[in-house]
């Protein structure tokens, strides 16, 4: 993997977890937030 890849694969992750944090700010119970969290099963960059 070169390093314009890594890069992308980053920003992607990086957006991924903005929308992630977004729905978690959202969500309007618990269990919500747990389903996103059991959903979304954050990416390491």
């Amino acid at each position: 993997m070169n390093v314009i890849d890594r890069i992308r694969r980053r920003r992607q992750i990086s957006r991924q977890h903005r929308a992630i944090d977004r729905a978690m700010q959202a969500a309007p119970t618990q269990a919500t937030r747990d389903e996103i969290a059991f959903f979304s099963q954050r990416q390491p960059f």
